[in-house]
């Protein structure tokens, strides 16, 4: 019995691997010869079973076998036992417990795709493209992301440690108590100015569109005129709802996207007209967080000639899960099945993910669709080599393949100082807010925009900074470089001279380091104050929240957005805004070819 519970299993695994790896070249074996590899494979278990040294167990055998599957496929496929099965469907209905981020797969290693806005992880200053190396201690990299997922979520008001690796900076661990996590698709939507309006969309979750329907009528109320969608960092989700989305925009029958692979072939066009006038100018917000459904929608409406998009080449995340449930238990296979296109035929995935049989682009059937908001394969950077393939849009303009969408106006959002990356992250802005607020008394709920920053209010801060134990130990990287610096010419003394002590012998490089160690620290103590225009915004921003609430806050983070301000200089500028939009009628035929 036990034999035949094995051979089943893995019946089933192999048939998962023949039907998503297809035939990407000439040389795959025929059908008939994945019978023969099945029967040796059944031969083989039989053996294991009957023969081996000592007793198996099935489940070890097929887990392994499974963690396999991705191995030869890609870091989206994988088996869900229950509890990881059903932590995607909660995904799905806009509210689970955890620390409000989105991870997935760069280079091997699990990623920050997006912290989510107000929640425990955005609020300690976890940023995108963080590496999680350990979860409570633990490796991560011997982990499925499905685990890793697990692991961050827990009981309300229970703590977890992670390890993180971000550029430039030595790693460091994070405590963070987990909470209820609510995930509202539009956190904030208002006016900029008398005609134009911003909505901020942070994720495609099961009421997105219902959502952002409601803003755009309470804003067009307002009289909006013209609108900046923004979407970076949203990791995407339902494909449904990026349809839905989209077709807020488009015109019946405009199609959104296509997916396509080798037992899917679908398409997805507007099935209604949307509430924005087609000649409202709107502008699109990505970055390298944007992913997915967001890439959907972003790039539908660049390939409709409906928005420009301002910002940073997106994340590349184009591939289509559908999950297969397995057993009576809840199991569940979550199978890659499928590319993403966009109206005119640019694939959205990057085929530098690693997902085999990228080439394929034929195939009937339809697929489900599935939740992919917290899976996302990798934070792309722009320095990805472009297709050479051209495309265009509906009205003619010229765009390249290579995955993710690219902006059409490319601009760097304003980097943030190592110094006060360190403050966020150990929320010392957050708690001297706090700090600060029980000295104002009642006069702290009436802080607004318009407050006035006391000059005094910076040496405070610089003097609870110096006050705290854990951030006087943190060190910039030219510090941590000049210690490994000296941790190497002691070794190599020990080398040369035989001397095990710790201490440098030679004093002119010890007069070198100290020299230079006085430096740094002078250097890191002039970069504390050519920041303090940002710590004084970030404090207010802080106060803001608490007196506001988390809309006020957004509002005055906005203030100093620098690709918002970009996307507001063409939309105040109508013939800035049409050349952009310029096409050739030529080639817009060439479009509709397609």
């Amino acid at each position: 019995m036990k034999s035949v519970k094995l051979s089943l299993l893995f019946l089933f695994i192999f048939f998962a691997i023949f039907t998503a790896c297809g035939k990407p070249s000439a040389e795959a074996k025929a059908s008939s010869d994945f019978y023969e590899e099945l029967s040796r494979l059944n031969k083989v278990l039989s053996e294991i079973n009957l023969k081996y040294v000592e007793t198996v167990d099935p489940s070890e055998i097929t887990k392994a076998a499974m963690d396999g599957i991705r191995s030869v496929l890609d870091p989206n496929t994988a088996v869900l036992d229950p509890k990881a099965s059903d932590n995607l469907k909660l995904a799905t209905e806009g509210e689970f417990g955890g620390i409000g981020i989105q991870i997935g797969i760069r280079d091997n290693m699990k990623t920050v795709v997006s912290p989510m806005f107000g929640t425990p992880a955005y609020n300690l200053g976890l940023m995108a493209g963080d590496r999680i190396t350990h979860v409570n201690g633990k490796p991560t990299k011997d982990l499925t992301l499905d685990e890793v997922i697990d692991k961050l979520r827990g009981k309300v008001g229970t703590d977890v440690t992670i390890t993180i690796l971000r550029e430039g900076v030595a790693p460091f661990d994070v405590t963070i108590t987990r909470a209820k996590i609510v995930v509202h698709a539009v956190p904030y939507a208002g006016m900029l100015d008398k005609d134009i309006g911003y909505i901020q969309l942070a994720t495609f979750s099961i009421k997105t569109a219902s959502e952002l329907e409601e803003a755009i009528n309470k804003l067009k109320k307002q009289g909006m005129k013209k609108l900046v969608l923004d979407l970076r960092y949203n990791p995407g989700g339902l494909l449904k709802q990026a349809e839905e989305v989209s077709e807020l925009f488009l015109k019946k029958g405009n199609r959104i996207v296509s997916a396509k692979g080798q037992a899917v072939e679908s398409e997805f066009n507007a099935t209604r007209n949307g509430i924005i006038d087609e000649g409202t100018q709107i502008a699109v917000l990505v970055n390298q967080g944007t992913a997915s459904a967001a890439e959907i929608v972003s790039g539908a409406l660049q390939d409709w000639d409906r928005a420009i998009v301002v910002g940073k080449t997106t994340f590349g995340k184009g591939s289509v899960q559908t999950v297969f449930p397995l057993d009576y238990d809840g199991s569940a296979l979550k199978l890659t099945t499928a590319f993403y296109y966009l109206p005119f035929g640019r694939c959205i995935n990057k085929p530098e993910y690693g997902i085999r049989g990228h080439g394929l682009r034929t195939a009937t059937g339809i697929t489900e669709e599935t939740d992919d908001s917290h899976i996302a394969d990798s934070i792309a950077k722009d320095t990805a080599v472009r297709d050479t393939q051209v495309f265009y849009t509906a009205g003619g303009r010229k765009m390249y393949g290579g995955g993710g969408i690219t902006p059409d106006v490319d601009v760097e959002s304003k980097a943030i100082p190592w110094i006060a990356q360190i403050q966020e992250r150990m929320s010392l802005y957050f708690r001297f807010a706090v700090k600060y607020r029980s000295q104002l008394g009642d006069a702290a709920s009436k802080i607004d925009s318009t407050w006035k920053i006391p000059d005094s209010l910076f040496n405070a801060f610089k003097a609870f900074c110096d006050a705290d134990t854990n951030f006087a130990k943190m060190k910039s990287p030219a510090q941590i470089k000049t210690d490994e610096l000296e941790e190497v010419l002691i070794k190599e003394q020990n080398i040369i001279l035989g001397d095990t002590s710790k201490i440098l012998k030679d004093s002119l490089i010890t007069a070198v380091l100290a020299e230079w160690r006085t430096a740094l620290a002078k250097r890191n103590e002039s970069q504390t104050l050519e920041i303090k225009n940002y710590s004084m915004n970030a404090i207010k921003r802080e106060l803001i929240a608490a007196a506001q609430g988390e809309e006020a806050r957004i509002s005055w983070m906005l203030r100093d957005d620098v690709q918002l301000g970009e996307a507001l200089k063409y939309l105040r500028n109508d013939s800035l805004y049409k050349d952009k939009m310029k096409g050739s009628p030529k080639d817009a035929k060439k479009a509709v070819k397609k």
